[in-house]
């Protein structure tokens, strides 16, 4: 991926994460590895390698909570 498909990809995670936080599905002290690293989408001076980080970061903070989320497999089909 290109820098700005990083950048892109990272505002999209972010944008689920502050989701997930808002719904109180997701506690905000999973980010703390994110606030470290002091990167955010809007940080475009900073390395693709930077933001790849903060992509892994949120990534893994978000997988827990999805697979928490239930979900009823026979409403949801992909031929809706």
């Amino acid at each position: 991926m290109r820098k700005k498909e990083h950048i892109h990809t990272h505002a999209l995670l972010a944008e689920i994460t502050q989701h997930l936080i808002e719904t109180e599905a997701m506690p905000v002290e999973r980010l703390s590895g994110y606030h470290e690293l002091g990167t955010s989408p809007s940080s475009i001076q900073k390395s693709k390698q930077n933001h790849r980080e903060a992509i892994m970061i949120l990534s893994s903070a978000i997988e827990p909570c999805l697979k928490e989320i239930p979900t009823d497999s026979h409403e949801q089909s992909v031929n809706r």
